[in-house]
């Protein structure tokens, strides 16, 4: 077996982001591979959805570097979608038979 260096789809390097108040994301790390399934769990405000936002362009890190297949991240959500990034958002209130 040949032992090749793997390109992360998407990596997080070190990644700060705060909203007036509140420190949301301290030095955070990650990278996804082709293949894998991460998952992202914590409690309400452990910072899921601003990871979410930040990899897709809806938020930009205060601290560290987002790469998208090595390059730099999305500055906004149309450049996400561009190179393959979206985000399919939990809300069940769009649909009035569900509850």
């Amino acid at each position: 077996m040949m032992d090749e260096k793997r390109e992360a789809l998407v990596e997080l390097k070190h990644i700060h982001k705060e909203f007036p108040g509140v420190k949301v994301l301290e030095d955070i790390s990650i990278a996804f591979y082709p293949g894998e399934v991460h998952v992202l769990l914590g409690e309400n405000g452990a910072g899921k959805s601003t990871i979410i936002k930040i990899i897709s362009g809806i938020y930009q890190p205060d601290k560290g570097e987002v790469l998208i297949e090595g390059a730099p991240g999305a500055k906004n959500i149309r450049e996400a979608q561009h190179r393959g990034i979206s985000v399919i958002h939990q809300e069940l209130s769009v649909i009035p038979d569900l509850n």
